[in-house]
This record gives structure tokens, sequence and C-alpha cells, in this order.
């Protein structure tokens, strides 16, 4: 006999649902804010038509990021340019309400786009209100109108509660007295113009900062650093810059890259315009003339003195990265004075534990600053090389053995990774890494790694010689490692 299958009784359901309970409503401020800080201002602003309680929630929001489409009306054809601002007045206009309407000081605001160099009074005192309603901790200011800065106004000077301070295409003019800025932990200053002496007043004011990144400044020259608090500093240039830590003993990680290639593109009217006076229409015409700059300017420059003078204030630092352009290296022909085998005494970087070179190594004059690097750092443990270099055969060890005391590596290198572009072409493994597997008497590993796609099926014979070289290495420390690895890219490092 067939038996009916018992009945299945429905799903329960649950009694908040059943009653029709709001449970979005039911989360607690810092919840709602965490969900609309992932939402479009736009959007986060439509929620406040939900409930009584939605609008104080949008009008508490923390974090205020604004991009020129914020305010495009929804059917907006942009015509796929998503930083495109449709109207700018009616985008001032919707900034004017959204902060009208704010039940509490602004804790981070990020502004993209023109809107600042179009109005630039209403801008100043949009800016004027945030720092003076004493809740603002990050400012973030990027300027897109990039042939005319922002010049950065008094009241950003003056506030006392940031901790975060990112500029982009900004004028830097500090005022004669500066009020706040002491709490600024984090300084990035991006493509901003400004003289030495403002620059080195912004850096010694923010006394705070563990944080700062200096990127493509324009005008300034000298960059003194004095942060006492600093523990990570990334410089990036264009062109020849003289940097002098003077002052930062918590030092940690230090990222120099200097990039001298394409000064048409890089460079700006604002690098070599030493006034606002007005000027004649040939002399317009010549501060538009880049590479006649750049090559002005390459040939006054001493950039051995500005390395060593940069090299010479990291006596604490841990890590250090160089990321140095072929064009660097040309430019470098030029000096006067050699680069020195080693740092003077009083400046060795004692407290340099990790070193990566992204550069052409095998450049004879390059080679002697990686030497100077490795016979003024007795503690270094891990050594990264990225090779840049389109020689068709590596520097010998002999030509290493003559720069480099093996003292400065025998004791304390634990670890090699040797980065190799051009094992395809025929570029055997040698020189600089053959000399610290003969010299270094604790290293650990030595790991040579080459791009995977550039290895054909006809290159098996020459890897598997290349790597029978690697073997019949003479080896300081009869426990190392070595290998030969394919990679598919290079990891951030």
């Amino acid at each position: 006999m067939e038996r009916t299958p018992p009945a299945t009784a429905p799903p329960a359901v649950p009694a908040a649902a059943a009653a029709g309970e709001d449970r979005l409503s039911a989360l607690n401020d810092g919840t709602l804010h965490a969900i609309l800080a992932l939402l479009p201002l736009r959007d986060a602003a439509a929620t406040s038509a939900l409930s009584r309680r939605w609008p104080r929630v949008f009008a508490t929001l923390p974090r205020l990021v604004l991009h020129p489409a914020t305010f495009n009306r929804r059917d907006f054809d942009d015509g796929g340019d998503e930083d495109y601002c449709e109207d700018a007045f009616r985008w001032a206009d919707a900034l004017e309400s959204v902060l009208e309407a704010r039940a509490a000081p602004v804790a981070a605001f990020e502004a993209h786009g023109k809107i600042m160099c179009r109005f630039v009074e209403w801008f100043d005192e949009v800016l004027r209100q945030l720092c003076g309603a004493g809740g603002l901790l990050e400012l973030g200011v990027w300027n897109t109108k990039f042939n005319d800065c922002y010049e950065l106004p008094s009241s950003v000077y003056s506030c006392k509660t940031l901790t975060s301070l990112e500029l982009f295409c900004c004028r830097l003019r500090v005022p004669g007295a500066i009020t706040g800025l002491r709490a600024v932990r984090s300084l990035q200053l991006r493509s901003v113009v400004a003289s030495d002496a403002d620059l080195r007043r912004v850096i010694s004011r923010c006394s705070a900062v563990e944080r700062l990144g200096i990127h493509q400044v324009h005008k300034a020259r000298n960059v003194v650093v004095r942060a006492p608090s600093l523990e990570k500093l990334e410089i990036s240039s264009y062109r020849p810059l003289r940097v002098s830590v003077q002052k930062a003993p918590r030092l940690h990680t230090v990222e120099l890259s200097l990039y001298y290639d394409w000064p048409e593109v890089s460079w700006s009217v604002h690098d070599t315009q030493n006034s606002d006076e007005e000027y004649s229409f040939s002399e317009i015409e010549e501060m538009f003339d880049f590479e006649k700059m750049a090559e002005r300017e390459h040939k006054k420059t001493d950039e051995i003195g500005n390395m060593v003078t940069f090299l010479g204030g990291l006596g604490c630092a841990r890590k250090l990265r160089l990321c140095l352009s072929t064009e660097y290296a040309k430019v470098l022909r030029r000096a006067k004075v050699p680069m020195p085998k080693r740092l003077p005494k009083k400046y060795e970087l004692l407290g340099l534990k990790t070193l990566t070179l992204n550069l052409d190594h095998n450049h004879e004059l390059l080679a002697t600053l990686v030497s100077c690097l490795l016979n003024s750092s007795p503690n270094l443990e891990d050594l990264r090389i990225i090779e840049d270099s389109n020689h068709p055969a590596p520097l010998g060890a002999e030509f290493w053995e003559e720069l480099i005391s093996a003292r400065c590596v025998e004791k304390h290198l634990k670890n090699v990774i040797y980065y190799m572009d051009s094992l395809s072409k025929g570029h055997p493994c040698g020189g600089l890494s053959q000399f610290l597997v003969m010299n270094a008497r604790v290293l650990k590993r030595m790991s040579i790694l080459y791009f995977r796609s550039r290895i054909k099926p006809d290159d098996a014979a020459k890897l598997e010689a290349v790597r029978n070289e690697l073997h019949r290495w003479p080896r300081a420390s009869p426990g190392v490692i070595l290998e030969l690895s394919p990679v598919d890219r290079y990891p951030s490092l």
C-alpha cells in the first residue's frame, strides 16, 4: 500500500520579518556610515528619504569624497567620461546644501577635479569652514587643472586637528605665522609648487609626521627634512633635487626614485618661472623649452653630491629602495668628481638591513654607486636587485672585487634576490651575483629569477647551462642555496 508522504511544514518566518521590522535601520550609526561610505555621495544622500532617522545618518557621515561627476543627473550622458562635471554651478550648490545640512563636523574631506580653480574664493571658504569646525582629521585636495595650480588657503595652515594632508597640483605659499599642522602624521605632496623655504617650513611644522611623500615637486630644488617622528620617506623626481635628511631618528623605510626621461612631458612652466611678474614673449617661449631647461639644469647640478647628501642622512633607516632610470646614469656621467668608494664613517648606513635596487647595475657609473652602498652598509642582510640593463654581458666578478670590500658583505648578508630581465638574450649569470656568492660567508640563499613568458622552448638548453654554471661557482658559505627560477611578474617590493 502506497503511503502518503507527511506534509512538510513551511519554513519558519523570523518574527522580525513577519512583523515588518526594518533591520537596516536597526543597525547603529557607525555601521550605517561604513555602508554609506561604499556608495557615491549622491547615492548616499538619497538615503535621507528612507525614514526620519536617515537624514541624521547622512548628515553625520564622517567622510565626504567628491569627484567631478558626483552631482551629475543620473540620466546624464557623460560620453564614457566618468570625471566629467555636467554643471559646475549646480555642483557647487549641491555641496553647499550637503554642508549646510551637517549635524556634525566633517572628519575627512577629499575633493577631486577643477572646481577649486574655477571658483577659487568659494572653495577657499569651504576649506575655511571645514578647518574651523574643529573635527577635520583628513584633507585631500586633488586639482586636475594641470596648467593652473590651486593656492592652498591660510585656513589649512591654521588647522590644528588635521592628521592627514594630501595635495595634488597645489601651490604652497606659507603665511608668516603657522598655527596648525602640528598633529599631521601623514603628509603627501604630489606635483605641488613650492619654494625651498616654503617646503622646508611646511615639513618642519608637521613635527608629528610619520609618513612623508614628496612626488614631482615643482620649483623647489633643495628639500630639507627635519621630522623627529618620521618613519617612512618617499621621494620621486623628474629633475635634480637635493634632499637633506637632518633630523629623523625614527626613520625606518626610504624610497628614492629619479626619472629624468621625457622632460617635455614631466617639466612644467612652474619649474622655470621664478616669480609672478610679467614676462616678454621671448622669455615665455624660453620658459616653455623644457628640454633646453633640463639640459641646463643637468649641467650645473652636482648629482653625486646630491646622492651623497641624501644617503648621509639615512643612518637610522632599515629599508632603502633606489629606482634610478637609464637617463639618470647619463646625467651622472657629467659629474666632475667620482662617486666615493664608501660614505664617510659618520654617515655609514649602520641601521640598513634591506636594500632594493631598481637600476642598471652593469652601467659602470651606477656600479660605483652600488659598490658605495654595499661598502657603507656593514649590517646589510637582504639585497634585492631588479635588473634594468641593455648590456650584452654583465660586469665581471673581478670588476666588483676591485670596488667592494669583502668585509662589508661577508658577515651579515643572508639573502640575495636578483630579478633578471635578459636571460633569453644570452645574458649570462655572473658579475655581482657571483662575487657575492664567493664572498658572503653567511649567505643562505641566492635566487635568480627570470620572466617565464620571455623564455622559449628552444631556450631549455641555455637554462640548463646557466643552472650548471651557478653550481660551479666557488662558495664562501657551504650551505648556500643557489636557485634559478621563473616568475610571471615581479612582486611588489
